[in-house]
């Protein structure tokens, strides 16, 4: 007999979210996962974008998909809080923020759908609204009141693993090698063992094509991304108390769009306010690259304009130091997830975020709860539209 119902194989957002869904659901779950490295330096190992203490979450976004699944996650944010006692979610508001006259209106043609209290806010009362920004004279805004603000990434996939073992589930500290499958069992060989299962999911993030345990190779891109972190004093945090997450942009350049967040205690005990860009090109995907840019601090012309647009942005902040970060996201051709089961396998995905983990992890692990016990994708989506695309 197998050991278990499902095995989930990546031990990030969107892995962790959907073994606690699938979990909730009655099914016997073992989630399998390294930790986070202690220096991520000189790790020659797996990493994950999630090592942070600050994501955005909101609902206002220009993509109606985007908005719906956003949606549905942060509502179930306060139950899961609730649940395990592990408070993740800082409900703050988000502020748009743009002189591109496209991207405010698709932002508002999605609001009136998803989020039709959202505030609009001409130029000459964002000062007073929020003194401590500096925007040019030809911006609007709009701003989300509720339902938005951001989330620890870390203290998210702690409350999602709490809670897969509260309804049962099993958390594995561990890296899988090799998945074999006969007959209607899957094996899953991990450091430590091989674990016998009726169905194994794929949530490996960037890292899904490398290595030899994908059944085939998938079609997505991985976008490297720079953050910088300013350091808060505690004598100016009173100066920047409401702050909202942002998304600000300005011009048509989309490589030059950014988001920000406001000051957020880290795990060294110091407050940082979180600024990157929202775009970017994509690089390889193979092992060794993604190795390297994981254990750089990102790209260093981007940390000098992102730096210089902090200060920009906050003109009378004096920042005690300025460090940088790297991640990535992955993107697939459709823009949406890859929800999917390989060919013949017993083998499912879930795969390719486009930038929505943090704020839609919850959302999208439920879909795929759906789909891997039930066969069915849940009202309103459709199973079409989360199809796997393969490599050529």
């Amino acid at each position: 007999m197998p050991d278990c119902d499902v095995i989930v194989v990546g031990r990030g957002l969107i892995g962790s979210a959907t073994a606690r869904q699938l979990a909730n659901a009655g099914a016997n779950v073992a989630l399998i996962g390294p930790g986070e490295p202690e220096n991520n330096h000189t790790h020659d190992g797996l990493f994950g974008s999630h090592y942070d203490s600050g994501r955005i979450v909101r609902i206002l976004d220009p993509i109606p998909y985007s908005a719906q699944i956003s949606k549905a996650s942060i509502e179930h944010y306060r139950p899961l809080e609730k649940l395990t006692g592990i408070g993740f979610y800082q409900e703050v508001g988000f502020l748009v923020v743009t002189n591109n006259k496209y991207y405010y209106s698709d932002i508002e043609a999605v609001g009136k759908t998803f989020y039709p209290q959202a505030e609009r806010i001409p130029q000459n009362e964002l000062a007073e609204r929020f003194p401590y920004f500096n925007f040019p004279a030809d911006v609007k805004a709009i701003f989300q009141q509720t339902k938005a603000g951001h989330i620890n990434p870390r203290k998210q996939i702690a409350a999602q693993n709490k809670a897969l073992e509260i309804y049962g589930g099993t958390v594995i500290d561990d890296v899988v090698f090799e998945i074999k499958q006969k007959d209607l069992v899957v094996s899953v060989r991990t450091n430590q063992e091989w674990i016998d299962s009726k169905k194994v999911i794929l949530a490996t993030g960037a890292y899904a094509n490398s290595g030899s345990i994908i059944p085939r190779k998938i079609d997505f891109g991985v976008v490297p991304h720079t953050i910088v972190l300013g350091e808060i004093t505690m004598e100016q945090l009173p100066n920047l108390n409401g702050t909202p997450s942002l998304s600000y942009r300005y011009g048509s350049d989309p490589m030059r769009y950014i988001y920000f967040m406001p000051p957020i205690l880290y795990p060294d005990g110091k407050f940082y306010i979180k600024i990157g860009h929202s775009n970017g090109d994509p690089m390889p995907n193979d092992m060794n690259t993604l190795t390297s840019w994981f254990q750089s601090d990102g790209d260093m012309e981007k940390v000098e304009w992102l730096s210089e647009t902090l200060q920009n942005l906050l003109p009378d902040v004096k920042f005690a130091s300025l460090h940088s970060k790297s991640c990535v996201t992955t993107k697939s051709p459709t823009g949406k997830q890859f929800i999917d089961q390989f060919d013949e396998k017993q083998i499912y995905a879930v795969l390719a975020d486009n930038g929505q983990c943090a704020k839609s992890a919850d959302e999208v692990g439920y879909i795929a709860s759906e789909f891997v016990m039930n066969g069915r994708f849940p009202d309103p989506y459709r199973r079409a539209d989360f199809r796997i695309k393969y490599s050529a």
